[in-house]
């Protein structure tokens, strides 16, 4: 599917199964690679690889970065697809035994280390033309495998961040740090996004080996009374924001509870996720983002297996 409707001849992936205003962005590879990896599919991945050194990597004296997007004009990455891509990369060395993967993944993180780490913690991202940094953390870019494998970065500092992120006047995480003034920033005043709540929500309970209770009773009361996961809720009565529901928000829900050993919340999740519209037999490709469609499509590989979220 992903060949028919999202890859174009050259092997870049689109953000929407369109041919007009589409992107190519290091999410959209990164989740792809992860998803080859699972089903062992080596000669796609392959050619992904081949395909990010082409389209998205650059080469500059502080060091190896990837573009967030396939674009001649982007000068900043994205620690989020990064690690993602590391992670991948890292793991695939072994089970396709090729180093040439290994030496990739050591090279982009000794770039992310070199240029992103303040503080023992790897913010956001790094504009390679103006050789800065920002300051922010957007905690649902952290990724535990890569982050509890780097020795480079204090894992104590996530894990309190992580722990101070949580409101007990909110079930809601905050869902920024500024690492320099050690404060925390809203993304929006009125309202959270939910793909990010559990995201965050997943790095909470890796780090800490404990659900967020808060959250976790919100988010099993919300799902309890009304059968639905909205892709956003209101900061002040916590009611839906917006009236759409989310294939990727199923997804990420059906991992956290797999990760907090709640067997019949997962499951009532991924029944859930298989009614969105990525499990559409005659889907409209076009107006389904590849995050919603891959994270679908990772989820269906991962539902009833042992495995660790990142």
């Amino acid at each position: 599917m992903v060949n028919r409707e999202y890859e174009t001849g050259e092997g870049l992936i689109k953000n929407y199964a369109k041919e007009t205003d589409v992107q190519y962005l290091s999410e959209s590879i990164g989740q792809y690679l992860y998803y080859l990896l699972l089903v062992e599919d080596e000669k796609n991945f392959k050619q992904q690889v081949e395909g990010l050194r082409k389209n998205f990597l650059v080469k500059q004296p502080r060091g190896t970065f990837i573009k967030w997007l396939a674009s001649s004009e982007i000068t900043t990455n994205a620690s989020i697809d990064d690690f993602r891509i590391i992670e991948v990369l890292q793991k695939a060395s072994t089970q396709f035994q090729e180093p040439s993967y290994l030496e990739l993944a050591n090279e982009l993180e000794e770039s992310l280390n070199s240029t992103q780490l303040t503080k023992g913690i790897l913010v956001d991202f790094y504009d390679w033309k103006l050789q800065k940094k920002t300051t922010t953390l957007h905690l649902s870019y952290i990724n535990y495998q890569v982050i509890k494998e780097n020795t480079k970065v204090n894992q104590i500092a996530y894990q309190k961040i992580l722990m101070e992120s949580i409101d007990l006047d909110t079930p809601f995480f905050k869902e920024i740090y500024d690492v320099d003034k050690q404060v925390y920033l809203a993304a929006d005043e009125k309202s959270i996004n939910m793909i990010d709540q559990l995201m965050i929500a997943i790095q909470y309970v890796n780090f800490t080996k404990r659900v967020p209770k808060v959250f976790d009773q919100w988010l099993k009361e919300e799902w309890d009374k009304t059968g639905k996961l909205y892709g956003g809720y209101l900061k002040e009565d916590f009611t839906p924001a917006v009236s759409y529901e989310s294939s990727a928000v199923y997804a990420l829900a059906t991992l956290y509870f797999k990760l907090s050993h709640e067997v019949t919340y997962s499951d009532q999740m991924y029944t859930k996720l298989l009614t969105q519209p990525p499990s559409d037999k005659n889907a409209d490709y076009s107006m389904i983002h590849f995050f919603d469609y891959m994270w679908s499509e990772t989820v269906e590989v991962l539902h009833g297996k042992d495995f660790i979220v990142n």
